[in-house]
Order: C-alpha cells, then sequence, then structure tokens
C-alpha cells in the first residue's frame, strides 16, 4: 500500500474514535450474532437428519422453535446495530460539515475570487458525504465478517476439509479481480468528481448571470453547453457504476461456481455414504459465512477506492491556509491612528497594484481617498480590514503592526458600507441587526438616520419585508441605505465607505454626508469617493494614482 494512501486511510478512519462506547455495544452484538449464525446451521443439520430422516416429529418442532428464536434474536440484533449506525452516521456527518463550515468562513479572501457558491457547496457535499460513509454500518460491520469466516471455517473444518478446501480456493481469485477494479474505480472517481465540479461552477456562473442570457438571447448556446457537460458526467457515473455491474457479476459468478461444486461434491459424498444429507446442508450455509464475508472484506479496497478521492480532495481543503490569527497584543486607542508604512502589494509580481503607499488617519479623523477605476482604493479597505496581507511594508494601529493584534478584536474597529453590500436572506430588521441583540431605540434610529425608515411605508410589511436574495427586491438605494443602517447600528469607531452613496438621490446623499459629519464625531471615518462634493468637511484627502498616494492641498 503507497504511504500517501495509508495516510489517507488513517486520517479518514480517525473519524471513528469519538464513537468508541456505541462500537463497543457493536462489537457486543456482533458476537452474540455470530454465535447465532455459527447455531443455525447446527439446528438444520438436526432437523434434517434427527427429525426428518427419522421421522421424529418430535425434535422436528423443538428444533424449528429453537431455530425460530435464533432467527428472532438476530433480527433484533439487526434492527439496534441499524439504530446505532444511523445515529453515528449522522453524528460524523454532522461533525465533519461542520469542521468544513468553520473552515470556509476562516479561508482567505482569494479562495473565493475564482469559485462560486454552487461549485463550493457542490463538492464540498460530495466530499463529506463520501468520507463520512466511512461511519457506515459496512465498514464497521466488517470486522464482524472476521468472527463469521472464522467460525464458518470451523464448521467447515469439521464436516469437510476437503471440501472446505474448494471453498477457500475462491479467496486469491476474488483478490486478484478487486486489485484490477479498485484501481479503476479510484481513477473513475477522481474525474466524476472533477466533471461534477465542473459543471457546478458552470451552472452557478449561469444562474447568476441569468439576466445577461436573457438579454443576449443565449439559450440555445448555453444549452448546448449544458447537454455536453452533462453528457461527461453521466459518462463519468455510466463508468463507475458498470465498474461495480462487472464486480458483482464476477463475485456471483464465484460464489454460485462454488455452491454448485460443492452440491456435486457434496452429492457425490452422500452417495458414497460419507456424508448425510443434513451435513452437505449445513455445510453449504457455513461455506456462505466464509465467501460472503471474504468477498466482503475484499470489497473493501472497492469502497475505500470510491472514498479515497473524497478524501484526499477534503484533508487538501482542511489543510489550506486560513486568515492569520495569532495576534496578542491587545488595542490601545478606540479609535487608534492607523498607518500604512511603505506598503507594497500585487496579485502578480510583474503588475504593482501599490508601491510604497505611506499615509497615516489619526483618530477622529475623516479622511477621503480618491482616484481612477483600478487605481488600488478597494486594495487599500482589502490590506486594511486584513483581507489581503501586504507583499511589503506594515499597516500599523497605534504604531503596533496590525498582525499581532486579534483578528476578531482588530476587525471589532470597523464599520463598512460597500458599494455593493451583501444582504442576507431574511427580512429587513435582519439584515440591520445581524447579530439579532440591537437596543430597540438604537435600531429606530439605525434606521432612521441612513433613510430606511424613509421607504419602509412603501413595503408591504414595513420592516418585516423578506427582502429576497441579496436583496433582489430592493432597488440600488435601498439598499445601500440598508448597508448604511447595519453600519450605524454596529457604532464601530472607524467608519468605511466605499463608494456609500452610489445609489442614493441627490437629496439622500446630502443627507448622508451631513451625518457623516455632524453625528459621527469622535469617529474616524475613510471615505472611498468619485464624488468630489463629498470632499467637503474632510480633514484630509488622498490620491491614488499609478501605486502611489499623495495629499491633495
Amino acid at each position: 500500500m503507497k504511504q500517501e494512501t495509508k495516510h489517507l486511510l488513517r486520517r479518514t478512519l480517525r473519524y471513528l474514535l469519538p464513537y468508541k462506547r456505541e462500537f463497543l455495544v457493536v462489537g457486543l452484538t456482533l458476537v452474540l450474532s455470530t454465535v447465532i449464525g455459527f447455531l443455525q446451521p447446527l439446528v438444520i443439520q438436526r432437523i434434517t437428519d434427527s427429525g426428518m430422516m427419522q421421522r421424529d416429529m418430535a425434535v422436528i418442532l423443538s428444533s424449528a422453535l429453537l431455530l425460530a428464536l435464533l432467527v428472532l434474536g438476530n433480527q433484533a440484533i439487526d434492527l439496534l446495530q441499524t439504530r446505532i449506525f444511523a445515529d453515528v452516521h449522522n453524528a460524523s456527518y454532522y461533525a465533519i460539515f461542520h469542521q468544513v463550515f468553520e473552515k470556509l468562513l476562516h479561508l482567505k479572501k482569494s479562495y473565493f475570487e475564482d469559485k462560486n457558491s454552487a461549485e463550493i457547496l457542490s463538492f464540498l457535499q460530495m466530499d463529506v458525504s463520501q468520507v463520512s460513509s466511512v461511519t457506515d454500518r459496512y465498514t464497521v460491520l466488517s470486522v464482524s465478517y472476521v468472527f463469521r469466516i472464522v467460525s464458518g471455517l470451523i464448521g467447515l473444518f469439521l464436516i469437510s476439509w476437503k471440501l472446505a478446501l474448494i471453498v477457500l480456493c475462491m479467496v486469491p481469485v476474488k483478490f486478484l479481480l478487486v486489485r484490477g477494479l479498485s484501481k479503476r474505480q479510484e481513477q473513475a472517481m477522481d474525474e466524476m468528481i472533477e466533471s461534477s465540479r465542473d459543471f457546478s461552477r458552470w451552472f452557478g456562473d449561469d444562474l447568476n448571470g441569468v439576466d445577461e442570457i436573457k438579454l443576449w438571447d443565449l439559450f440555445q448556446s448555453r444549452d448546448q453547453v449544458f447537454r455536453e457537460k452533462q453528457e461527461k458526467v453521466l459518462g463519468v457515473q455510466k463508468r463507475t457504476t458498470m465498474i461495480g455491474g462487472w464486480n458483482s457479476f464476477w463475485e456471483m459468478l464465484l460464489e454460485w461456481s462454488v455452491t454448485i461444486l460443492l452440491y456435486v461434491l457434496g452429492g457425490w459424498l452422500i452417495c458414497a455414504g460419507s456424508l448425510t444429507i443434513g451435513a452437505v446442508f449445513a455445510f453449504v450455509s457455513y461455506s456462505g459465512y466464509v465467501t460472503g464475508p471474504v468477498s466482503a472484506l475484499i470489497n473493501l479496497k472497492m469502497y475505500f477506492a470510491r472514498i479515497f478521492p473524497s478524501a484526499r480532495r477534503l484533508f487538501r481543503f482542511l489543510d489550506m491556509e486560513t486568515e492569520l490569527d495569532t495576534g496578542t497584543t491587545p488595542l490601545k486607542g478606540w479609535p487608534p491612528k492607523l498607518e500604512f508604512r511603505n506598503v507594497e502589494f500585487w496579485y502578480e509580481e510583474e503588475r504593482p497594484i501599490l508601491q510604497g503607499v505611506n499615509f497615516s488617519v489619526e483618530p477622529g479623523e475623516k479622511v477621503a481617498i480618491i482616484g481612477q477605476n483600478g487605481s488600488g482604493k478597494s486594495t487599500i479597505l482589502n490590506l486594511l480590514l486584513r483581507f489581503y496581507e501586504p507583499k511589503a511594508g506594515q499597516i500599523l494601529a497605534d504604531g503596533v503592526d496590525v498582525q499581532d493584534i486579534p483578528l476578531e478584536e482588530y476587525r471589532g474597529l470597523f464599520s463598512v458600507v460597500s458599494q455593493e453590500p451583501y444582504l442576507f436572506l431574511g427580512d429587513i430588521l435582519e439584515n440591520v441587526d445581524l447579530q439579532g441583540d440591537a437596543d430597540p431605540d438604537r435600531l429606530e434610529t439605525a434606521l432612521r438616520a441612513s433613510g430606511v425608515e424613509s421607504y419602509l411605508p412603501r413595503l408591504p410589511e414595513k420592516e418585516r419585508t423578506q427582502i429576497g436574495r441579496n436583496g433582489a427586491r430592493l432597488s440600488g438605494g435601498e439598499k445601500q441605505k440598508l448597508a448604511v443602517a447595519r453600519a450605524l447600528l454596529k457604532d464601530a469607531p472607524v467608519v468605511i465607505l466605499d463608494e456609500a452613496t452610489s445609489g442614493f438621490d441627490v437629496e439622500s446623499d446630502a443627507y448622508l454626508h451631513d451625518v457623516i459629519l455632524h453625528q459621527m464625531q469622535g469617529k474616524t471615518v475613510i471615505m472611498i469617493t468619485h464624488h468630489y462634493h463629498n470632499l467637503e468637511g474632510m480633514d484630509q484627502v488622498w490620491r491614488l494614482e499609478g501605486g502611489k498616494i499623495n495629499e491633495l492641498p
């Protein structure tokens, strides 16, 4: 077994560890079911040889009753195991998905820049489902197969060691078949995962751009792409299904070949007087205790061949680098003095965005940053909010590198209103009071100061109106005001406005500007704007151009 495969197997099986107590109960039930399974063929032999052959009805009835009790007990054990495995599987699925969710929320912003939500959700759900299946009944009950094989072999050799050797001959044949098929299965699963991911990426992108598809009449071309991508996905799915089908075909062929051979040889031994009819029936039953479990154990290689591609991708995801949060130095000022010192940043090294940027914002100052589209204004905000890290230079808060400040505490400094604010599914109030615990008076003040209160009477359910996906039922200006209300309610010491009035009418724009100048006393305000009339009342105005920043007189 390759080193990578061993590592994947160990890491995957680690998800079984929290359920030791449950598996202990399952282990006890396995011992009981193994004992029951060992006794059943012996009871059948007694019914046949001592009851039917001797025409003893009392033996038949007593043995049949015992057999019924054994079957009933086995089914009760099976039901208990089903319940335990259902609970364990649900718990493990939740634990893995929660681990993924927590990881997702802390990944760097760059992870989301070339992926849409449909793609991310699709491949994560698939990977979590595949990896959590390690806690399914099939994997854990494989342990019981060892007990059944041992008990079956004991029964086989007790009845006829010659016939037992015939049963054992199928093991290496089955192993060689599964070995070849499992490699093909793992390759096919890799292809299926990637083709499904590619389709989800494309599908999510088309859903987000459905308006453009309608406006440009792209229905036919999109339908063609849909057919091509689905043919690829379904083709790979068919391959994986057929690999499983061929495995089942050879498995059944081997098992029935052995069974038929046993009946032929058993019949010959009965005719020769070497075995009784009951002994042959018992032998065939015991052979099933060996061939079935042996096949199941060997098929674990096929089973894990389906899991490993997902496990490989899931663990690669879980090992991804998250946002840097190693700081231990507490903030001093509230708000602090913010400073960019020789900051440089680029997405591609040959195309620098910021070059030696130096500027500072004193506590309580109102600062505007202007510049052409693509000049790096939003990059400065992303650096300030620690969504990105400088390639060179430092960003300081009261002289302390912001990387040395705990991330949660640092981001608590800021209220942000972006040009395209994201609004969650829910109503107006839920999108303003994101924590759900705001004081009603402060909430009302935020709604009034932001201008949200002015359009509430037009909504069917006022502040409890559902706004749709990302505020689809609101106008651009209404969404922007809602984002302003959210920022005002947070009441953070530093307010960042990134083209915050882009959807406002003239009257609303003037009103918000008045709020910034007169109702945010003592707060630091950093404004990015294209509207020069919004520069009135600013303490500093900086122009960003050619990757460098300069203060305007």
